[in-house]
């Protein structure tokens, strides 16, 4: 077994861990990256949107290579078909081009990357993560480093050999199926959002255009209402027969599949230790109601790479310096997640009819504020104002 050293060390080459990786090098740390695919960006895990503001907060400028559209308004269908417009740019990307473009923005800056390289957990001393054990083709390796960073997915190997990492329950996140097809007859401006309890029970389904009558097209549905397969048997049935969603997909072909799970808990109380951070998909930096983690995972990618390079620098990679990570990625979102979750299961308690309900009680900024986590006490009084049957559902997100 050979031993390497490194200032940090990051697991995983999704957005999270590659913006992670490009601000510790560009602070002059030796970064190392190691990836268990061979492929960076595949298989696609997201329906690859992002707003404009989420790209501007995480401070990249859009480049074409990577946009596939762009879009300026969102568009939600309640279950009986209302349809409220919710005004909002944005971009549908190649989040393949796209996570490619952040691994080698991170390279040039002089991190290094490796490929097929499988994580298999965090190395221990004393208590302290004090780097991590790999294999790749040549063999297992463990590799030293003052900080790891933890951007391995859901299930975070690393994060969960550290202790930082518990298993999810089902009810904890959404199963998903998507298609890319061709042949979807949409409006291509917007992002289209249908809701509806008792056929996406928990989720929704989506369609994200990408110009030219391409789409992502597909559904995540509550973990704890799933089994087997399931995502994918409801998307399929509704293509043929969802009443709102059969016409505008009548004639569309698949050209792709991706399947997985999305964690719609909320972040994990404590995402750093000694050693070690935890940032994205792994420390569950998603939020809730949408299930979508890319802006999250930008802006918590780089500031655990600023904190463990400072932390590198100093020599000083304990728990106590390391806070400072998670208490930065609280003062961004911390407020979002905390609202969110609450309204998250707020939702996904209601009826068809319920839902129905809320549709008329709520306008389009309310519905943006509820997906963002702000004023969700104001819009929960006026949904209780319009709509007094539904305080069961809201009350806990009052006061």
């Amino acid at each position: 077994m050979t031993e390497e050293r490194y200032d940090v060390v990051v697991v995983g080459a999704g957005p999270a861990g590659s913006m992670a990786a490009w601000a510790a090098a560009r602070e002059g740390c030796d970064v190392l990256v190691l990836e268990r695919r061979a492929e960076i960006g595949v298989p696609k895990q997201c329906a690859e949107g992002i707003s404009a503001r989420g790209l501007k907060h995480a401070g990249i400028k859009p480049q074409d290579e990577w946009i596939a559209n762009e879009v300026s308004r969102a568009l939600i269908y309640a279950p009986n078909g209302e349809r409220f417009e919710v005004p909002g740019d944005g971009y549908i990307l190649e989040r393949k081009l796209f996570d490619r473009w952040l691994a080698a923005r991170a390279v040039d800056e002089g991190a290094e990357l490796r490929l097929l390289a499988h994580a298999r957990r965090a190395l221990l001393e004393e208590g302290r993560v004090v780097g991590v054990e790999f294999e790749d083709e040549e063999g297992v390796h463990e590799v030293r480093a003052e900080v790891v960073i933890a951007a391995d997915g859901i299930e975070s190997r690393v994060g969960r050999s550290a202790g930082l990492v518990p298993p999810l329950e089902p009810e904890d996140l959404c199963t998903c199926a998507q298609y890319e097809m061709v042949g979807v007859d949409v409006e291509e401006d917007a992002t289209h959002f249908f809701v509806d309890n008792e056929t996406f029970p928990g989720g929704y389904f989506w369609v994200f255009p990408k110009g030219d009558g391409r789409a992502n097209v597909g559904l995540g549905i509550r973990g704890s209402e799933a089994e087997p397969g399931l995502a994918l048997e409801l998307l399929d049935r509704a293509i043929r027969e969802h009443e709102l969603l059969s016409d505008v997909l009548e004639g569309a072909k698949p050209v792709e599949l991706n399947v997985g799970g999305v964690p719609v808990c909320g972040p994990l109380g404590r995402t750093y230790d000694d050693g070690i951070l935890v940032v994205g998909d792994a420390a569950r930096q998603v939020n809730p109601i949408t299930g979508g983690g890319l802006h999250t995972s930008l802006v918590c990618g780089r500031i655990a790479g600023e904190v463990a390079a400072e932390a590198a620098s100093e020599e000083d990679p304990s728990a106590e310096r390391l806070k400072e990570y998670q208490e930065r990625w609280e003062e961004e979102f911390g407020r979002m997640f905390k609202l969110t979750r609450k309204a998250s299961r707020a939702l996904s308690n209601m009826s068809n009819d319920e839902l129905n309900a809320l549709a008329e009680a709520l306008d389009q900024e309310d519905i943006l504020k509820l997906v963002r986590g702000e004023g969700v006490a104001r819009v929960a009084k006026k949904v209780v104002k319009r709509k007094p049957s539904l305080i069961k559902h809201v009350r806990h997100l009052i006061g």
